[in-house]
Order: C-alpha cells, then sequence, then structure tokens
C-alpha cells in the first residue's frame, strides 16, 4: 500500500490485488489537502488491517499492534471510536507504529511534539499522546500483560495552549436564536436553562415522559462523568410556558424533545456551525460552550459547588468540591435566578 499523486494533481493510494493481473489496483482521491488526508488515512487504514501474522520483535509487540487491539476491544461511543481511529491511522502510527512499544522513549515522545507543533495547536498534541498513553496503560493492565510496563507512564503531557475559549454571551445566543431551525432552538434553551450535556447521552435521548409536569423538574440520565446516573432539574419559570407549546405541538407523549420531523437526531454539530456562521459569529464557540457559560453564571451568582453538583451533574472533582445532597428548595432558587434568555422568546 502506497500513495501517489498524479500528474494532474489526484490523490492516489496503490492498493495490492492478488486477483489482477498487475496485482495493484488503484483508488482515486480527488484534489486538494482534503483529498490527500482522506487518501493517507484510507492507506493507513488498509495497513492496520493488513491480514498478516503479528510482527513481534525480541521486545515485545510493536506499537501498531497494540493500538489495534486497543481500539478492538475498548468500550467507545460511535463518535469516540472514530475520532480515535483517525487520530492513530492519520498521525500516530505513521510515527510510532512500527516502534516496539516497550523501546517507545522520552525522546521518541520529544520528537513527536516537536514535529507536530509545526502544525497544529498544543491542546491536539495533548489529545494524541493521551491515545498514545491510553493504548500503552491498557496493555500493561491486560490479563495477560501484553508488555511489562508503560515505558513512557510518567512522561509529562505539555501545557495545553494559553487562549481559553469564553462562554457565550447573551447577545451571542440570541444572534444565533434568529437563524436557528426550530431542533437548534429547542437544543440551545434546553442547555441554557438546565446546564445539561449537550450531547448523545443528555440533551438527544431527552424524551416527553422525563418531563414531570407535576412536580416541574426534568429528569435527565447524566453522561458518565461521575456525578449522579440521574438528577432531577427544576424547570425554568420563564421557559416552562414554551416547553409546554413544544409538547403540544408535537402531539407525542413518548417522542425525543429535540428531533427532526419526529425522528431522534444524532448530532447538531453541523447545523450549528452553519447558523453560527449565518449570525456573524466567527469565534471558536461550540454549542456545548453554553454548559460552560451555565456553570460560570452560577458560580459568579455565588452558587455553592454542592448545589451546582447536583443540578448539572459534574462530578465532584470537576466542580473542586465532594458531592453533597442539597435541599431541592435551594435547587429550585438556583434555577429560578438564572437570567432569562431574551424578552422575546
Amino acid at each position: 500500500m502506497s500513495v501517489h499523486q498524479h500528474k494532474d494533481g489526484r490523490w492516489i493510494v496503490k492498493i495490492y490485488d492478488p486477483e489482477k493481473k498487475s496485482k495493484f489496483k488503484w483508488e482515486y482521491f480527488g484534489r486538494g489537502a482534503i483529498a490527500e488526508s482522506k487518501a493517507r488515512a484510507r492507506d493507513a487504514d488498509l495497513d492496520f488491517k493488513k491480514t498478516k501474522p503479528r510482527t513481534e520483535s525480541d521486545h515485545g509487540p510493536m506499537f501498531h499492534d497494540l493500538a489495534g487491539d486497543y481500539i478492538l476491544n475498548h468500550n467507545f461511543s460511535e463518535k469516540s471510536e472514530r475520532q480515535c481511529k483517525s487520530r492513530m491511522f492519520m498521525t500516530i502510527i505513521p510515527v510510532l507504529g512500527h516502534v516496539p512499544a516497550l523501546l517507545i522513549t522520552y525522546p521518541d515522545i520529544d520528537r513527536y511534539i516537536r514535529e507536530r507543533r509545526k502544525t497544529v495547536k498544543m491542546n491536539t498534541i495533548r489529545r494524541e499522546l493521551t491515545d498514545v498513553k491510553s493504548v500503552l496503560n491498557w496493555a500493561a493492565k491486560h490479563r495477560p500483560p501484553l508488555i511489562p510496563m508503560n515505558p513512557i507512564r510518567d512522561y509529562p503531557l505539555p501545557q495545553a495552549d494559553d487562549a481559553v475559549t469564553s462562554p457565550p454571551t447573551k447577545s451571542e445566543v440570541s444572534a444565533i436564536l434568529k437563524y436557528a431551525n426550530e431542533r437548534l432552538t429547542r437544543a440551545i434553551k434546553l442547555a441554557w436553562y438546565t446546564g445539561l450535556r449537550p450531547g448523545a447521552v443528555e440533551l438527544y435521548s431527552l424524551h416527553w415522559p422525563s418531563v414531570l409536569w407535576d412536580t416541574g423538574v426534568i429528569q435527565i440520565l447524566s453522561a458518565h462523568k461521575g456525578g449522579p446516573k440521574l438528577r432531577e432539574v427544576p424547570i425554568h419559570p420563564d421557559f416552562l410556558p414554551e416547553l409546554e407549546e413544544w409538547y403540544i405541538k408535537d402531539g407525542s407523549q413518548f417522542g425525543p424533545i429535540v428531533h427532526k420531523d419526529g425522528l431522534p437526531i444524532k448530532s447538531l454539530a453541523n447545523v450549528w456551525g452553519s447558523t453560527k456562521k449565518k449570525a456573524g459569529i466567527n469565534r471558536n464557540l461550540r454549542l456545548y460552550s453554553l454548559r460552560h457559560w451555565y456553570a460560570t453564571t452560577a458560580i459568579e451568582a455565588g452558587c455553592d459547588y454542592k448545589t451546582l453538583s447536583e443540578i448539572m451533574g459534574s462530578s465532584p472533582e470537576t466542580l473542586r468540591k465532594y458531592y453533597q445532597h442539597v435541599s431541592g428548595a435551594a435547587r429550585v432558587a438556583l434555577v429560578s435566578n438564572m437570567p432569562k434568555l431574551t424578552d422575546n422568546f
């Protein structure tokens, strides 16, 4: 397997094919940087899946063997698995894949950082090195162990980039809402008024039976982040009338609250990006940033970390406090004191 660029600029992957007389066939990926990236990812994927005996030296398995076993056996979400494979195939394995895992050294990682720093931010490098360490830790803890130890276990991860994305302002969210479709509008307001995680576990799996109208709370199934498995978040008084309108409009007592034509959705990343662009907001701002806004606003308003941990479902470590139960009255007071999103919604 190998990657080539045709004289007309197209990127090509040369693939061994025993059924052809020439023994090779070609896959074309178009022109430009994106095409090159896809071609190299395809080549790495083919190399990764080649059915050949495991290559081991006297020092044990190669890193690419352990990486393959790790991906196959780790309990990823679909999105996390796709992202991990991308990092492994396109970046990590081409550099470290054919090194015996036990012989990966600190200087190897130093060189990796220097080369990657030329093209990407330090946050990206930290994520990649976390993957490398995860593979080696998994292999060392496997029963029986695949390697006796992680040779870079104590290697300190590089410091993250200094730039920190500040939470969205009320005016920014209001601008996005002007161009948002209905499902994005619902997602934004649920995140704004409850502080939930706008992802598959908490937002996209939220169904109408989760709204307890009699007690005025929304039951949220927490993501696996160390907090309570199920939490009850009081419904903001300004949000309640609109929530009731959505419920009547949907005409379903059991369907998802955020949906497309009544069907569950898996992601809002594309519609968030395009809507943010229409609103004239070019800075790095994610839908998840609404959760950061919620936490920041609550802390600045004097909310204690114990109450906030129950509202947001965060681990005590994340909020720098040990988790403790708080009264329902305290939770209601916190949610009711959150500022209303706009006067028009």
